[in-house]
């Protein structure tokens, strides 16, 4: 008897479903009708919990399978729904479908990106294939059905051997769309040998490759007077310097010309939209330290006797947006505020000197022998000192007045924008 009620309660452990009673909605039925009521109840739920478990997300069936077990989940009651246990991989594999759905959308936006009259249609349709070949049978199965019609279809190149050899001898270097044209005769050519073995007449190719490298040595000269003017600078660069790359720009081909993207900067210069500086009074450009310490980064300072040493780099071609972090020996750091901050006008290279004597400590920075002034605080970062330890500094008139300074865990940071002499006070 003890067996006997054991497997009772085994069976409805093992089928949570017979322990559910009826929704107050039902109390006021019949005994038969409420068995009913709890019968369907049980076979609704029952029903779209097999119909998630059947979703496979990389076959065909996918999409319909996905749609059918939606349908009917929405169907339920709120109560009812409540007893879906794998809601979740539902809900997954809505995810999932906007996945495929964005996958799909991307793989038709590349169909349609050449026109079927271009000469790159036949490789882009390729391409496209070789994509929609990795996908799974469900991923497919969202790409419309005029995409894959096309991307399952047999294609043959919209070209010809005929055509091909005659683009490929009227290619002309001296006409704007040369470019083009090589380009064009090179898919063409390319999309044919995909297809089927192609043999040329002799010498054509050689004409085709010799076109293609007129394209690069093109390519090449644009790109030299391209940079040319992307140097000119307002500040620096005079009359002299913009005639000169005015006449290297002229001298190129009127194809290389179409090449050089920035010439409307160069046209700026010529019809004197800045005033420029004479021959007699550019400014000189700063001779920059090749040992600088990197900006965003630690740099060891160099050691003499007591003093630790470092150089910072000052001009518009160095990053002035992160700070200078200098190392010492000494348990003693130094931050460098970013160079934006710098109140200093000049370039050149920045000499920071710090000493350390007892308990003084002397900070100096210098730009082409000048004190430097920032905007932001310099700091010196001193570890292991005793916690209530203060600094005094001394002010223009000598005198010792308190030092802003905080502390953080063990280490106490001295603040100044300007360089300065600090004593340490151990109370």
């Amino acid at each position: 008897m003890k067996n006997k009620k054991r497997l009772a309660l085994l069976t409805l452990v093992a089928v949570p479903s017979l322990l559910y009673s009826a929704p107050a909605s039902a109390a006021n039925l019949t005994d038969h009708a409420r068995t009913a009521y709890v019968y369907n109840y049980n076979a609704n739920v029952s029903n779209v919990i097999q119909l998630i478990n059947n979703i496979n997300n990389t076959t065909a069936t996918f999409q319909p399978n996905l749609e059918a077990a939606l349908k009917a989940y929405n169907a339920l009651t709120e109560v009812e729904k409540q007893y879906v246990t794998n809601y979740s991989t539902l809900s997954a594999h809505q995810q999932t479908r906007v996945a495929y759905r964005k996958l799909a959308a991307q793989i038709e936006e590349k169909l349609n990106s050449v026109e079927s009259s271009s000469v790159h249609y036949y490789q882009n349709v390729l391409e496209t294939r070789d994509w929609y070949n990795t996908l799974n049978a469900a991923q497919k199965s969202y790409v419309s059905a005029s995409a894959q019609k096309i991307l399952t279809s047999y294609i043959t190149p919209n070209t010809s051997v005929d055509k091909v050899v005659n683009k490929i001898q009227l290619l002309n270097s001296s006409r704007l769309t040369f470019h083009k044209e090589v380009a064009d005769a090179r898919a063409e050519l390319n999309a044919l040998r995909r297809f089927t073995n192609v043999s040329l007449p002799v010498g054509i190719e050689q004409k085709l490759l010799d076109a293609e490298l007129l394209v690069a040595k093109d390519k090449i000269a644009a790109k030299e007077v391209e940079n040319a003017i992307a140097s000119l600078s307002p500040k620096t660069s005079t009359v002299h310097d913009v005639q000169e790359v005015k006449t290297a720009f002229e001298a190129l081909t009127p194809v290389q010309q179409e090449l050089v993207p920035n010439v409307w900067t160069l046209v700026d210069f010529v019809q004197g939209k800045y005033t420029l500086p004479t021959k007699d009074n550019v400014p000189k450009k700063p001779v920059l330290s090749d040992v600088a310490a990197a900006p965003g980064k630690t740099t060891a300072m160099t050691k003499n006797k007591n003093t630790y040493k470092a150089k910072i780099n000052v001009a518009e071609t160095e990053i002035d947006t992160e700070r200078f972090i200098l190392t010492t020996k000494d348990k003693m750091t130094i931050i460098i505020p970013p160079l934006y901050t710098l109140v200093n006008e000049d370039e050149g290279v920045m000499n920071i000197e710090v000493t350390k004597k007892g308990n003084r400590i002397t900070l100096k920075a210098e730009l082409n022998k000048e004190p430097v002034t920032f905007d932001a605080n310099m700091e010196i970062i001193m570890e292991g000192l005793p916690a209530n330890s203060s600094f005094y500094r001394s002010n223009d008139f000598g005198k010792q007045v308190p030092a802003d300074f905080t502390v953080s865990g063990n280490r106490h940071i001295i603040q100044t924008t300007t360089s300065g002499t600090f004593q340490i006070v151990r109370n």
